[in-house]
Order: structure tokens, then C-alpha cells, then sequence
């Protein structure tokens, strides 16, 4: 116990200069002092917040047409050409209807009356007196009227497109032998080239989608364009996208969600192979071999996880990906680096415009050659989904800062889902263009907000690479439940060690794959460059799998999605309910008096029953698996 000094032996120790000797604090003291600062800074962001002008609402005058063109696209691949035939033309005549309503009103209300400059209507005659129409549901629709006619075109738009392509197939030869099963002999053109499914039982596949050109059953010739997705033996993944082959096999028909015809299985190794002439096509197969053969020389001897990961980061070939790392890789969540994604057609736009307007390019050329690049970029990495939606949004956004605008992302989102469902009905059901969509919302709704939150705990370059895997993941994992029941709590900390790297590896893998063909050392510097990030990348897979808990059960279908959506939405709640307290309690109090009057008492009672209920229902769901 330490004796405390009179107060003169202080004074004279002040006069002369001495400091006390500092004693350390106890641990529970230290803790308080801790919570006291961390609440005194939670309070001087929410005040900083408070004083900062009112945030922009997001631009939702497009949310209609995207939910009713998507709606529409889901519905259409369902249904016969009759039927949506019927449809479109119902919905042109309710809106031919409800634009002549309005018409009609808006042209009584001017002839029986003025309107003043305020926008309310001023009759005529004795008595007259302002008549505001803003809140009547005529001067409503009329408001609503440019949204509600771009839905309906939009709408009308998905169904015809999918009905003329239902009428063309349901006339071709090809889709009638197809429905009767019968065995043919094949043209085959590959759209793509080959993947390995990566099969634990059994021989080796490759995947690939093709068209094809002709086809011969039974003495008849039959020429069209059918598209197919192609399961075969590996004979065929020496193919590259463009290459035309012959084989024999039966065509089973697809589903009708489905972007293909049907499937096929060869019977035969490919025969007669006609590799792709000239054109854009060699092009590009010969951008992508000597890219691959630059990566193996480089780094077959050092590491082989590296060979085969850097492809797929830089152009999505995981032809060469050991089964191992991409197990590891899916435990982790770290797949959606190996799918070229909007986030490296983002990096190649973002670096492309950045160079040229650093050396002073008139902001246009810069524009039309960052335009080219992008284009040249998603054709050698192929049209997947998420390209596709990144380039037409990353060629929105270039044109919308061409034009002196500020750039919205909410709206060019809207605007790019709006073309692609436009130009493919079919990705309306398409995992890839699901999850795409989902990352880039939750990083426009809520990244923002969450690298606010952190940082008010978190240095803010550590807040800003926890928060945009974190907003990213809380949209995607409902849906990836679908795909794959499991809880991976390392996601979020994985995604943060690799974030730093990937930016590198995009853009420096770019580059080698672009002068792999033309100047092979300067691709060979490249490879290693972007290499020791796909290196990195590697490490983080095979470390962060192999610790404890690194995969859970979970509730697979509807109830997992469910119990995945209460689970975010919760932490998101906690998150709010800490950084932003009054704002939450003033929610709270307007959620407590939609109650009953009988609930209003008891909301605390309310919140732990629900809470327990849907602790109780995931355990019983688990307990299940």
C-alpha cells in the first residue's frame, strides 16, 4: 500500500521541478477510461455528422424499371410466345389508357382554369379559390408518369425479345430434332474455351458453351444456330473459343431458365477441328497462350499455386488451379477473385483513364481509348456476367464524367442492370449476375456508412479495408447460401489480406497479358510482379482454411436464406444502434408506436422473444444437417 506524502513534500517537489513517479492504473480503471474515450469519440462523429449537410437520397426514379423489368425477364423465359405476346400488348394498352387519362385531366384542368406560378390551379368565376392538386392521385400520375411509361417499355421490350427468339427456335429443324431425341452428327462452334469442372470422382471433364452450325440425323440436313452448353472428356480442352469441331451425340433439352437449348455429352473426341481464322479471335487465343506460357516459365519451379491462380486473377482461366487451392479458396470466400469481376473491369477502366489524362489526353480521346481498352479487355477474359455488367457501367459512369455530371452509382447501376436484362432476359436467374448486382448495392448503400462506423475505432485505412468486404458479403451471403450452405467467419478477415494485393495483380497482369505476345521480357516482369500477389493470395487460402471453425453448417434453401438475411440484418442493427444512437432510438420510438397499445410497454420483452425464437430455429435447423 503505497503511503501518501503531506501536502508541503508535494509543493516542494512542484517548486523544485520533480515529477511524482507515475503508478500504473489498475485494469478496471484502465478499461473505464477506455469506454469513456471510445463513447467521447462515438459522440464527436455523431456531432460531425450532425453538422454536415443533409445527405443526397439515392436516386431511385429507376428502381421501377429495374424491378419490373427483371420481374418481367424471370417470368418471360417461362412462358410460350402467345402468352407473352398477349401480355405485351395488354400492358400498351393500359398504358395507351392511362397516358390518355392523362392527357384528358391535364386539359381540363387548363381549360377550366389558370394555374399560377406556384403549380396550383386558380379557378375561374365567382368564388374562385386556389385548388392544389399536388396531393389528388391525378396530378400523382401525372408526376409519375415518365417512370411508369419507361417501366412499361421496358417490360414490353423483355417480352418481345423473348418471344421472337421462342418463335425462332420453335420453327428451326434443329429445335425439333432436339425434342425428339434423336442422335445427330454436330458442327460445333465453341463460344468459349474449355474449363475443368474439377471432378473429385470419376474421369476429368471440361465445360464449354457452344453453337451449333449444322447438324445431319437420319439423311436430313439441318443448318441453324443452337445454342448449347458442352459437357466432354478432356480431348477437348486443347479447343480454344472460335475453334469449329464435328462430333455426334443427343441434344437433351434445357430448362426453360435456362440461357442454352439444351446440353449435349459428345460420343466422340472432336474430328475434323478448324481452328479459328484471322480476325479478333486469333487475336485474342494468342494473347491468352502467351500470357499462360509467361506465368508457367516464370513461376512452374517457384510455385505452382501461383502458376495456376495468377491466369484466373488476371483473365478467369483456372484451367491450371490444383483442386486443393480452389477448395481452399471457396472455405475462405476468395473464388470471386478468380471470376473477373466489375472490380478488375473497374481497375482497367479507373488505370487506362488515369494514364492517358496524366499525360494530357483531350478528355474525350482519353474516353474513346479507355472505352476500346475495356472492350478489348472483356473480349480476351470472355462476356461473362459480371463483366458485362461492369463494362457497360464503367462505360455509363466515363460518359457521365465526359458530360460534366457527377457520377451516380445508384442510378448507373439501375441503368446497367436495365440494358443487360435488355440484351439477355436470361440473367435474371444467373447466380453470377445476381451476386454481381448484390456486391455493388451493398457498397452503394451501406460501405460508406461502415467505413464511417469503423473508423471511429479503426485507423481509417484499416476501416476502409474491413468495411468494403463486409459491406459486400452482408448482401451476397443470403444468396450464396443457395450455392453452398456453409457459414465461413473468415470471409471478411481473408477478403481484408488480400484487398491490398489485388489491385496490383489486375492491373500489372493486364499489362504482361497485353505485351505477353510482343515483348516477352517485359510480360516475364509482369508475371513476376502480380505473381508474388498472387503468391500472397494463395497463403492467406491455404492458412486462413485450415484453422478451426473455418467452415459451419448451415441451413441450406429458404430458411437458410432467411436465417442468413436476420444474421446481417442484425449486424448492421448493432453497427446503427452504436455509432448513430439517436437516430436509432428515434427509430425505435417510431417502430414502438406502430405497436399495439398493449405491446407498446413490453417492446424489450417483444425484441428477446424474436430474438430467441430465431436463435431456437437456426439450432434446430442445424441440429438437422
Amino acid at each position: 500500500m503505497r503511503v501518501r506524502e503531506p501536502r508541503w513534500t508535494r509543493f516542494a517537489r512542484a517548486a523544485v521541478g520533480e515529477v511524482e513517479p507515475a503508478v500504473p492504473k489498475p485494469l478496471h480503471l484502465r478499461l473505464r477510461l477506455h469506454l469513456a474515450d471510445l463513447r467521447r469519440r462515438i459522440a464527436e462523429a455523431q456531432a460531425g455528422q450532425a453538422e454536415v449537410a443533409v445527405h443526397r437520397r439515392p436516386d431511385a426514379r429507376l428502381l421501377p424499371a429495374v424491378v419490373g423489368t427483371w420481374a418481367a425477364a424471370a417470368v418471360a423465359v417461362v412462358l410460350s410466345g402467345e402468352m407473352l405476346v398477349g401480355c405485351a400488348l395488354l400492358l400498351v394498352a393500359v398504358l395507351l389508357a392511362v397516358f390518355s387519362a392523362v392527357r384528358i385531366r391535364r386539359s381540363f384542368g387548363l381549360r377550366a382554369g389558370r394555374q399560377s406560378p406556384d403549380g396550383r390551379i386558380r379557378r375561374n368565376g365567382p368564388g374562385r379559390g386556389r385548388i392544389s392538386h399536388c396531393g389528388s392521385a391525378p396530378a400523382l400520375l401525372q408526376a409519375a408518369a415518365p417512370t411508369l411509361v419507361l417501366t412499361m417499355v421496358c417490360i414490353v421490350a423483355v417480352l418481345g425479345s423473348v418471344a421472337l427468339r421462342s418463335w425462332s427456335t420453335a420453327e428451326s429443324a434443329l429445335e425439333q430434332a432436339m425434342a425428339r431425341g434423336e442422335d445427330m452428327v454436330l458442327t460445333l462452334s465453341l463460344k468459349n474455351t474449355p474449363r475443368p469442372l474439377g471432378m473429385d470422382n470419376g474421369p476429368q471433364r471440361v465445360a464449354f458453351d457452344a453453337v451449333v452450325l449444322a447438324a445431319s440425323a437420319k439423311g436430313q440436313l439441318m443448318a441453324g444456330r443452337l445454342p448449347v452448353r458442352v459437357v466432354a472428356s478432356m480431348a477437348w480442352g486443347d479447343l480454344q473459343a472460335g475453334d469449329k469441331a464435328v462430333t455426334a451425340g443427343i441434344i437433351v433439352p434445357a430448362d426453360a431458365r435456362d440461357s442454352v437449348a439444351g446440353f449435349l455429352r459428345p460420343s466422340t473426341v472432336p474430328q475434323a477441328v478448324k481452328a479459328a481464322e484471322g480476325g479478333s479471335q486469333a487475336a485474342v487465343t494468342a494473347i491468352r497462350t502467351s500470357w499462360i506460357t509467361a506465368v508457367h516459365a516464370m513461376w512452374d519451379k517457384g510455385s505452382a499455386d501461383t502458376a495456376g491462380l495468377l491466369p484466373g486473377m488476371v483473365m478467369g482461366d483456372r484451367a491450371g488451379m490444383d483442386s486443393s487451392l480452389d477448395a481452399a479458396m471457396k472455405t475462405v470466400g476468395l473464388t470471386h477473385l478468380t471470376a473477373v469481376s466489375g472490380a478488375n473491369c473497374t481497375l482497367v477502366l479507373a488505370s487506362l483513364m488515369l494514364g492517358l489524362r496524366s499525360v494530357r489526353v483531350p478528355r474525350a480521346i482519353a474516353f474513346a481509348a479507355s472505352g476500346a481498352g475495356l472492350l478489348g479487355f472483356v473480349m480476351v477474359v470472355g462476356p461473362d456476367p459480371s463483366v458485362l455488367r461492369a463494362a457497360v457501367m464503367g462505360a455509363i459512369g466515363a460518359m457521365a464524367v465526359l458530360g460534366g455530371r457527377p457520377k451516380r452509382v445508384g442510378a448507373l447501376l439501375a441503368l446497367s442492370i436495365v440494358v443487360l436484362l435488355l440484351g439477355d432476359p436470361w440473367l435474371a436467374s444467373d447466380y453470377a449476375f445476381i451476386l454481381s448486382v448484390l456486391a455493388t448495392l451493398g457498397l452503394h448503400l451501406v460501405g460508406k456508412r461502415c467505413v464511417q462506423w469503423l473508423a471511429v475505432m479503426l485507423p481509417l485505412w484499416l476501416a476502409q479495408a474491413v468495411a468494403i468486404p463486409l459491406a459486400a458479403q452482408l448482401f451476397c451471403a443470403p444468396v450464396i447460401v443457395l450455392l453452398q450452405a456453409r457459414l465461413t467467419p473468415f470471409t471478411i478477415p481473408a477478403n481484408m489480406l488480400a484487398a491490398p494485393v489485388v489491385a496490383v495483380v489486375t492491373t500489372v497482369g493486364t499489362l504482361g497479358m497485353v505485351v505477353a505476345a510482343v515483348i516477352p521480357p517485359l510480360a516475364a516482369v509482369c508475371a513476376a510482379v502480380s505473381g508474388a500477389g498472387a503468391w500472397w493470395v494463395a497463403a492467406v487460402a491455404r492458412t486462413m482454411s485450415a484453422l478451426p471453425a473455418a467452415s459451419l453448417p448451415w441451413p441450406s434453401g429458404v430458411q437458410g436464406v432467411v436465417l442468413m438475411s436476420l444474421l446481417n440484418a442484425a449486424l448492421l442493427a448493432v453497427l446503427f444502434v452504436m455509432m448513430e444512437r439517436e437516430r436509432a432510438m428515434a427509430l425505435a420510438l417510431k417502430v414502438r408506436s406502430l405497436l399495439p397499445a398493449g405491446w407498446r410497454d413490453h417492446w424489450f420483452m417483444i425484441t428477446v422473444v424474436l430474438a430467441a425464437g430465431t436463435t431456437a430455429w437456426w439450432s434446430a435447423a442445424v441440429l438437422q444437417l
